[in-house]
């Protein structure tokens, strides 16, 4: 039973049609009984068809307040703030909460890569990440028959924490600007771009030999920057732990993704 609050003003909506606005640290709570979705705050009630849309005051934040996701070194932060608009709906029987932002914003709020990462390293990985991502809003679907591109599950899609991974992550931020809207194409076209945790120190995998892709970018190459001494991931794609070791020794972003992705360019979509 999600309850949402925000610091700014924000409106409620029933699909399209305003239900009500509200005013900065207003408490809204979305509820399901036998399928069917309720909004209430203090004295106010609303039944609904749904999905239910919060929508906050420019630049405002969204939370779940009784949503407890904490980082493991940290449990006194809970990451459970989020940009843009926050959607509920009923999905498969279960109350669902999609949250529906920029490609920009989403991946300021990613937790991909260390804040701690060398800055080379942080950029390949977020354009690595933005190529993946806009892989599957445009070309591609990820969950057939599902109202959303990517998930935050790093099994499934990219380890997704929102607002508050942004706010202390300053460096992941400024590569995210840095590198606005550039991706990784071959011949021309946009690609989907997998990367994985390390390797062996010796060379990744080819996506052929892993899932049986013809993906003539993503063939093995080398991997001796790693310091690692065995596979941490599928080994496919940019290495987290190569790219960083190149990152420190002074190799540029943009010549580290064309490693990982052999004849492959970053180019600026926008």
């Amino acid at each position: 039973t999600p309850i949402f609050s925000s610091q700014s003003s924000f409106s409620v909506y029933d699909s399209e049609t305003l239900l009500k606005n509200f005013s900065a640290k207003s408490r809204v709570r979305v509820t399901m009984t036998s399928g069917t979705l309720k909004v209430s705050s203090g004295s106010y009630s609303a039944t609904v068809t749904g999905p239910v849309r919060l929508i906050p005051a420019e630049d405002g934040i969204m939370q779940v307040l009784n949503m407890d996701q904490r980082p493991a070194w940290n449990p006194a932060l809970n990451d459970n703030s989020f940009r843009g608009v926050i959607e509920v709906r009923n999905l498969d029987s279960t109350l669902a909460i999609i949250n529906e932002l920029p490609l920009e914003d989403y991946l300021k709020g990613l937790a991909e890569a260390a804040n701690s990462d060398p800055t080379e390293k942080i950029k390949a990985v977020i354009v690595a990440a933005r190529s993946y991502a806009k892989h599957y809003i445009t070309d591609e679907i990820k969950f057939p028959g599902k109202p959303y591109d990517l998930d935050d599950s790093p099994s499934a899609s990219q380890r997704y924490l929102g607002y508050g991974s942004e706010k202390r992550s300053a460096n992941i931020v400024a590569a995210s600007t840095a590198t606005a809207g550039e991706v990784i194409t071959y011949e021309g076209k946009l690609v989907k771009t997998p990367y994985f945790s390390s390797s062996d120190g010796k060379a990744t995998k080819s996506a052929k030999d892993v899932w049986n892709w013809d993906a003539p970018y993503l063939i093995s190459v080398s991997d001796t920057y790693c310091k690692a001494t065995s596979f941490a991931g599928h080994g496919v794609g940019l290495s987290g732990c190569g790219s960083k070791g190149m990152a420190e020794a002074g190799i540029k972003y943009t010549e580290i993704l064309k490693h990982y992705y052999t004849d492959t360019e970053v180019t600026k979509l926008y």
